[in-house]
Formats: structure tokens, sequence, C-alpha cells
């Protein structure tokens, strides 16, 4: 009898380290894909170009 037990023990030990570990995996992949959106959205919304002529580098001989 306790041999049944103890079989039935592990296997709900093993069971909830399963459970554990998808809901670790499913938290990473929604912090990772919270990571991207935020990444993607300051792609997005970059600062336009200079204007035509601006930041260009002129040498002046004196």
């Amino acid at each position: 009898m306790t041999a049944i037990a103890s079989q039935i023990v592990q296997a709900q030990s093993a069971a909830f380290s399963q459970q554990v570990g998808i809901a670790v995996a499913r938290q990473q992949i929604g912090a990772e894909r919270a990571v991207a959106d935020l990444v993607a959205g300051t792609a997005a919304n970059a600062s336009p170009p200079p204007p035509p002529g601006q930041g260009q580098v002129i040498d002046r001989k004196v």
C-alpha cells in the first residue's frame, strides 16, 4: 500500500512541477512580447530625419 501511495505522490509532484514550468514559460513569453512591443513602438515613434543641409560638416579655412 505504501508503494502505491508513494507512486501517486511522485506522479502528482511531477504534474505540479510541469504546471509550474508551463506557467513560468508563459510568463517569460509574455514579458518578451511586452519588450518587443515596446521596442517596436519606440522605433515607430523615432524622430524624423533632419531637414536637408542640417547636420553637415563644413570645412572652412581662414
